[in-house]
């Protein structure tokens, strides 16, 4: 919560715009839970590393009551923070902000670069434009993501690879380590052993 105090403070404070009484003591209540949250997380395995291992389980219980209410609270994403495509487009926005306001467009189809163009997967859209439809758009695309990667496993061809730390080596001239020095004195040293 406290990152999304963050978030909404800046710019209601340089836009000199006033929070209504109510809001700013239900925000009030969710910083003094993250707080106690953040507290939790650090009392639970303290009190384990002093031997108070049953507590340990019965702290995290009460922080995920805590989470169970965050979760309630920041539910609503449906309609929130609507983005159309026209709108989309003239902000310059790209990737999932860009996808999820009904543009069905994504550099990897249309520069066709690397091997995109020699596996099967979509772009994945929503039209809706609002908080939800990023939310499902990056969830989709992950899931596109690990298609591409097993197609890419699948059909990568073979051939000789190179060692790039060898050619980091090479690279070096005259390291420390060949002078005589450090030859005679290491060869010296195994000696003994």
């Amino acid at each position: 919560m406290f990152t999304e105090a963050i978030t909404v403070n800046g710019p209601e404070q340089l836009g000199n715009i006033q929070v209504p009484k109510r809001a700013s003591y239900i925000r009030a209540i969710m910083l003094e839970l993250s707080r106690i949250a953040s507290h939790l997380l650090w009392l639970g395995p303290f009190m384990a590393d002093i031997g108070a291992q049953t507590p340990f389980f019965y702290i995290f219980r009460e922080r995920e009551l805590i989470y169970d209410l965050f979760e309630a609270a920041t539910e609503r994403v449906e309609g929130v923070g609507i983005i159309g495509a026209e709108e989309a487009l003239n902000w310059g926005l790209s990737g999932p902000m860009l996808r999820a306001s009904g543009i069905q467009w994504d550099l990897r189809k249309v520069d066709r670069y690397e091997c995109y163009d020699e596996v099967d997967w979509e772009v994945q859209w929503q039209k809706e434009g609002d908080s939800l439809a990023r939310y499902l758009v990056r969830i989709s695309e992950m899931t596109e993501s690990i298609k591409i990667i097993q197609q890419a496993l699948e059909g990568i061809p073979g051939g000789p690879y190179e060692n790039l730390e060898i050619r980091r080596f090479d690279r070096i001239k005259d390291p420390e380590w060949n002078d005589f020095e450090y030859r005679f004195i290491s060869k010296k040293t195994l000696s003994y052993f």
